[in-house]
């Protein structure tokens, strides 16, 4: 066997395994764009540029270093989803007309409808659906790490393994 054979007899196999480890990346994740019918409108952007401390009452809020503050409007369609992902910071959700569904990552659900409001924060990823016959309006504040772009916002991730989506 001369060198130029042998070397597409090792290439061949390298470049399938490739193949089938992006392809199995494409469909295991969520896509990096949120499915249709999941639309979000930057409001507002502003960094709070020093370390705050404030305990007042039954809020106590601390941030360790500059953050930005980001606060989008997010509405979803009837049956249109986030995706699965999860978010850098602390994200406030309140959920201004219309129903969610939040799922965990162990496929629990937490029904949102108007006038009610959640907080997202931590590695572990969910999904926000609406399940409902009208469209669901929700007013989104990220508390980022200062420098954060608007692609930085949400992390995809991929489908826990729950029947969802």
């Amino acid at each position: 066997m001369n060198r130029k054979t042998l070397r597409n007899a090792i290439r061949s196999p390298l470049l399938a395994l490739a193949l089938i480890v992006v392809l199995a990346g494409t469909v295991l994740a969520t896509p990096a764009t949120p499915a249709p019918g999941f639309v979000g409108a930057p409001l507002a952007r502003g960094t709070v540029s020093e370390s705050v401390h404030f305990n007042t009452g039954e809020v106590k809020f601390q941030t360790k270093g500059p953050v930005l503050l980001a606060t989008n409007m997010v509405t979803i369609q009837p049956n249109g989803s986030s995706g699965w992902h999860f978010h850098p910071g602390v994200t406030l959700v309140s959920v201004a007309s219309g129903t969610v569904v939040r799922y965990d990552a162990h496929c629990m659900a937490t029904v949102f409808p108007t006038g009610s409001a959640f907080v997202e924060s931590g590695d572990h990823p969910l999904l926000v659906r609406n399940e409902g016959t009208t469209p669901a309006v929700n007013i989104v504040t990220f508390m980022v790490p200062a420098g954060t772009t608007n692609a930085g916002l949400r992390i995809d991730s991929p489908n826990p393994g729950c029947p969802l989506e």
